[in-house]
């Protein structure tokens, strides 16, 4: 029973950054609908974005789930954990139609003692005319990279192309894409003369293409209306451009890049193009003043996609969120200070009245109210979910693991311009440490996996002390702020776990068990604090954190904690 409970804390704390194959990110909703990609398979087995990410395939089910002929082997860059180690599985998924779906990151059962580069190979009867068969690609540009392209094999790139090998003993299988890649077959001989067949893959053609929207407001995101005018007309410039390509991704390859401004969940306009690697377009966008207000936010989303001529790329897909605010009845001049500049990035200065200070409820114009902190929520992040904070059994104390990711959504009622978050308490909770360097970074991009920023300046702002929020929703009365978090490995423990008693006896079996989860130091705060043209406003909400979630696979926590399914 209690190796069975291990089992389900292990899973439990397994961290991906990936989405869940039932709660799709917005982006990818996004591609589905662009392509009109089915959700479901024949069988009813939903399409999964975590495969997805992983391999660029459109797969339903997941490898996790009990396939007849699954396989498991242990890959020190393996894109899965079962539990005890990285590796891959050999069956991902199925197919549309049903059928099941390989994994080609696979290990082969037997490797040959020497490399591709040594090996002789066999001529194959239908190779020369694999090159040849026009249909199988789109311009001469696609096939000379594919024949002058390094080859791989099992995540392994070796000094050898088709062209070294010879076009009479490689078939062509699949040309690669933007960003799927491409795959041939050869067969060799081993010192017996017996021949084997050895598939190669070659890297995507622009595996790091990305299409980002924009949109440019030429008054900035603030509008006043005089007293007597009842109408405001706003220019507006919105596209799309395709960045990070490669030198082998062209303009020519593009089918359509296209740009759409939704306001206020309107779709306003649009714009696009084909063989072109950027959109935009300018509108003007006229309001009127509420009935019952003299305030009125617009929400706009940019929403874009690329789609190449290659038939099985999936579409780049990008979606921008802007708030506008409209003060109808006020004199820009008279009324309004002008706020700080702040940067364009997350990172916001550190304000000294964070620490030690009392919440903030001030309000600074009659006529408008200052924003009001309605709710603070903060969960973990399990699979791409929000789940709820570890509980003590027979307690209320919640807490999260150092290493984890949570996440934290505020609800604020009246205008607000901006939400930051920041954090009191030691400042390990806010230091890119280098074991998160190393976990969250360096291994990652090591063995060529998704991070969770994008950019080493990313995680670097990240933990500079306090982040802008990011505007989710909103309503006629209330706007929904959201943030995700990865709590330092290193963070300095405010609970008493296995690893500080052992520390404190100096003997790792003279560990009192009744100290576990005593407190150590006060919780850490999480600050919020909301500035509108009303006012500005703080509050805050308390975070414990307990050891790191990968050096606890071996306790038996569950007989402290309520919560682990």
């Amino acid at each position: 029973m209690k190796k069975l409970l291990n089992i389900l804390f292990i899973s439990i704390f397994t961290y991906t950054l990936a989405t869940s194959c039932y709660a799709y990110s917005n982006t990818f909703d996004y591609m589905l609908s662009v392509m009109d990609v089915n959700i479901e398979n024949i069988h009813g087995l939903k399409i999964n974005e975590d495969v997805y990410n992983k391999y660029s395939l459109f797969v339903y089910g997941s490898p996790e789930e009990m396939h007849q002929g699954q396989r498991w082997k242990d890959v020190e860059n393996g894109l899965w954990n079962n539990g005890k180690a990285q590796g891959e599985y050999w069956i991902l998924g199925e197919n549309y139609n049903g059928y099941e779906v390989h994994n080609h990151k696979f290990p082969a059962d037997i490797e040959p003692p020497t490399t591709p580069e040594q090996w002789r190979y066999a001529l194959i009867s239908n190779a020369q005319s694999s090159w040849q068969d026009q249909s199988k690609y789109m311009d001469d540009f696609q096939r000379d990279y594919m024949l002058n392209t390094k080859l791989m094999r099992n995540e392994v790139t070796y000094n050898i192309t088709a062209l070294d090998i010879g076009l009479d003993k490689v078939r062509l299988e699949n040309y690669a894409t933007w960003k799927t890649k491409g795959s041939v077959y050869t067969e060799r001989y081993d010192k017996d003369n017996k021949r084997w067949a050895a598939n190669f893959m070659t890297m995507p053609m622009s595996a790091d293409s990305k299409i980002n929207s924009f949109a440019e407001f030429q008054d900035g995101e603030d509008y006043f209306v005089p007293s007597g005018d009842s109408s405001i007309s706003i220019p507006i410039t919105f596209g799309a451009e395709a960045t990070d390509l490669s030198e082998f991704a062209r303009k020519e390859h593009v089918k359509e890049i296209k740009s759409e401004i939704y306001i206020n969940d309107l779709l306003i306009d649009s714009v696009s193009g084909s063989e072109r690697l950027y959109v935009s377009k300018e509108i003007e966008y006229s309001v009127l003043k509420p009935i019952e207000s003299n305030i009125l936010t617009l929400n706009i989303e940019i929403k874009s996609h690329l789609t190449t001529k290659f038939t099985t790329d999936g579409a780049l897909v990008d979606i921008k969120y802007y708030t506008l605010t409209i003060y109808f009845g006020v004199e820009k001049e008279e009324n309004i200070e002008e706020e700080e500049e702040l940067p364009e990035d997350d990172y916001i200065e550190p304000r000294t009245y964070y620490n030690g200070v009392l919440d903030i409820n001030r309000a600074d114009n009659e006529l408008v109210p200052p924003p009001v902190i309605e709710s603070i929520k903060v969960h973990r992040i399990k699979n791409g979910n929000d789940v709820e904070l570890l509980k003590l059994k027979n307690s209320t104390q919640k807490f999260v693991c150092a290493g984890e990711t949570i996440s934290v959504e505020v609800v604020i009622s009246n205008n607000v311009s901006f939400v930051e978050m920041s954090f009191n308490g030691d400042s390990s909770i806010f230091t890119f440490d280098t074991v998160t360097k190393k976990v969250e970074w360096d291994e990652p991009r090591a063995r060529n996996k998704s991070t969770f920023k994008s950019t080493l300046k990313e995680f670097e702002q990240m933990y500079q002390g306090s982040v802008r929020m990011k505007k989710i929703s909103s309503t006629d009365t209330t706007s929904t702020f959201y943030y995700s978090y990865i709590i330092p490995s290193e963070t300095k423990q405010t609970l008493n776990s296995w690893n500080t008693l052992r520390q404190k006896a100096g003997d790792a079996f003279k560990i009192n068990d009744n100290q576990l989860f005593t407190r150590i130091r006060s919780p850490y705060e999480i600050v919020i604090y909301a500035k509108g043209f009303g006012g500005e406003a703080t509050k805050r909400t308390s975070l414990d954190v307990f050891e790191r979630w990968d050096t606890i696979y071996n306790r038996d926590i569950s007989q402290y904690v309520s919560n682990l399914d």
